[in-house]
């Protein structure tokens, strides 16, 4: 069961979302008609709206599910060596717990809620 992976924004992720938000119509000076935009004016559009969702967008997974801690740290070093990664922290799959610390049950399957949470290493002395 892979149970780790990397939450986080990176800023290949937040122009992935950038492009699917602009089109490549616009709407005119009055607001009434949409007019076409040109690659120029929609690269314009998405650097910034791109960086805007880096710096405001919450987190969310950007890795693949891992089998061990170990290789979402290697996933995440490499990431960060390749494009800007903001907020990047290992998460692990357990049960969800209420602001009370008692385990959520599920309603449909009578079993603990599984969500990921931020992973504590345990150092070994």
């Amino acid at each position: 069961m892979s149970s780790f992976c990397v939450f986080g924004m990176t800023a290949l992720a937040a122009r992935a979302m950038a492009e699917d938000e602009i089109g490549w119509t616009v709407p005119d000076e009055n607001g009434a008609r949409r007019r076409q935009i040109s690659r120029e004016e929609r690269a314009a559009l998405v650097d910034k709206r791109a960086e805007e969702l880096f710096e405001k967008r919450a987190v969310r997974q950007i890795s693949p599910a891992f089998d061990a801690p170990q290789f979402a740290h290697e996933w995440l070093d490499i990431a960060r060596r390749s494009t800007e990664v903001r907020g990047g922290c290992l998460m692990v799959r357990g049960p969800k717990v209420d602001s009370k610390g008692a385990v959520v049950i599920s309603k449909v399957t009578g079993r603990p809620t599984i969500t990921w949470l931020p992973y504590k290493e345990i150092a070994h002395v």
